[in-house]
Formats: structure tokens, C-alpha cells, sequence
């Protein structure tokens, strides 16, 4: 996962035609904003790194300066989708320095499947011509997976006059809680041991019936009797 969203925002990056400067983003990437605006630095994090399925999160933001955000959920099944702005919240202009969600009469519930959960978070001085989803989905798949979210962004950055100030923050958490539903134990039913052997083994063989006469060796499912090397019989089970 930590290899995808590093493919993710290096290919952000050099698509819209940037270099690195001091500020480090996480796992090593020195992205830039244009020279004649003033950088906008976003950070994203939760109160948790570990959530459990059915947990409810609060989601924060910190930014250096006023500007439009745009939040996003990497899946751990790939799909992507767009957190903020959304139905409950469409205005993503953010004027205070730090901003919580939810931020309106929603909640952010953590859902199956379990796994590596990522959040970038983009922050620019231009409204980008996102859709915001509906009541009916408020949080709407943005992309089938990282790499088709990247062709959408640089084909938005792309289309403008003139690339936007921008800045972006990444944060991950794991998800857990999300385990397959056990099968249940199926009733098994076994014949009534075999009484047994009338007559001695040699040690370390094992007998078991077959056809009602005693074969040597251990079946594939069934009892047995093994011959210890002190001259003595023990009964086994072996299930498949």
C-alpha cells in the first residue's frame, strides 16, 4: 500500500510539471507549488492509526492558508472515493487554519474491508470542477482505482488556464475487525470403533478394518490401531 500511494503522488507531481522544495511529504516526496503564488501546506490525520470496523473517526486538517479542499479515501480494495466535499458538506472552501470532519450532520463510520486505509487530501486556490454526490450517495466512488483518480486530477489541472497554487497531504490507518464468518462445524458421524486386533503387531504398524477383514496401514479417514514398541495397542482417529 505505502508503494502505491507513493506511485500515487510522485505521478501528481511530475504530471503537472513540478520540482521538490524543503517541505518533505511523507515517504520521501518533495513536491512544489508554482513560484508566484504563496505554497499552501495541507496535513491530514486521525486520533487513531488502528479503527476497527463500526468505529466512528474524526478526520482533521490543518492548512497554512485559506483554500478549496478536496479529500480523498484509497480504499483497501482499490476503489477510490471523494470524503469532502460531499452532500452534507458541499462548500469545501476552508478559511481557518484547521478544520474537523464530519463537519455537518453526518458521520464517518469505518466499513469492511479491512486493511490499509489512505487519505489525500488536496488543497488549492481554485475550485476544481469535481461532482459533489447526493444525499442517496453522499460519498461517491471518484475512481475505479489510484491510478484512473491520477488520470482524472491531471486532466482537471490540466484543462485550467493557468495550474492552481496547490499543496497535498497523505495519512494512513489500518483497519481491522473486517474477519471472514467462520463456517460452522459440520455434524460428523463415525462408526463405532473396531474392537481390537486379535493378534500381535510388530511395532510401529497400524491396522485398521476395511471391508470387515483388518488391512494394514492407516486409512484416509476412520479409526485405527497403532502397535507401540512396548508390545501394546492404541486406537486412533484420523478425520479428512
Amino acid at each position: 500500500m505505502k508503494l502505491r500511494i507513493l506511485s500515487t503522488l510522485l505521478i501528481i507531481a511530475v504530471s503537472l510539471g513540478l520540482a521538490g522544495y524543503a517541505q518533505a511529504f511523507p515517504l520521501g516526496l518533495l513536491p512544489t507549488s508554482p513560484s508566484d503564488g504563496e505554497p499552501i501546506s495541507v496535513f491530514v490525520w486521525t486520533d487513531t492509526s488502528v479503527a476497527n470496523v463500526g468505529d466512528q473517526i474524526v478526520i482533521h486538517l490543518q492548512l497554512s492558508r485559506p483554500g478549496f479542499v478536496y479529500l480523498f479515501d484509497l480504499q483497501p480494495d482499490g476503489l477510490v472515493r471523494l470524503v469532502f466535499p460531499n452532500a452534507f458538506s458541499p462548500n469545501n472552501y476552508i478559511a481557518s487554519s484547521s478544520y474537523d470532519l464530519p463537519d455537518g450532520p453526518y458521520k464517518l463510520t469505518v466499513t469492511p474491508p479491512a486493511g490499509i486505509e489512505e487519505f489525500l487530501v488536496f488543497a488549492c486556490d481554485t475550485p476544481l470542477p469535481i461532482l459533489v454526490g447526493s444525499a442517496q450517495d453522499p460519498f461517491p466512488i471518484y475512481a475505479m482505482d489510484a491510478a484512473e483518480a491520477i488520470n482524472q486530477l491531471v486532466a482537471l489541472f490540466g484543462a485550467l488556464e493557468q495550474v492552481p497554487t496547490w499543496g497535498m497531504g497523505w495519512h494512513a490507518i489500518q483497519i481491522v475487525g473486517d474477519q471472514p464468518t467462520e463456517p460452522e462445524d459440520e455434524e460428523i458421524t463415525l462408526p463405532a470403533p473396531p474392537a481390537q486386533p486379535p493378534f500381535n503387531g510388530r511395532p510401529a504398524d497400524a491396522w485398521h478394518m476395511e471391508g470387515g477383514t483388518w488391512q494394514m496401514g492407516i486409512p484416509e479417514s476412520g479409526w485405527y490401531w497403532y502397535f507401540d514398541i512396548n508390545a501394546r495397542w492404541h486406537l486412533c482417529l484420523v478425520i479428512q
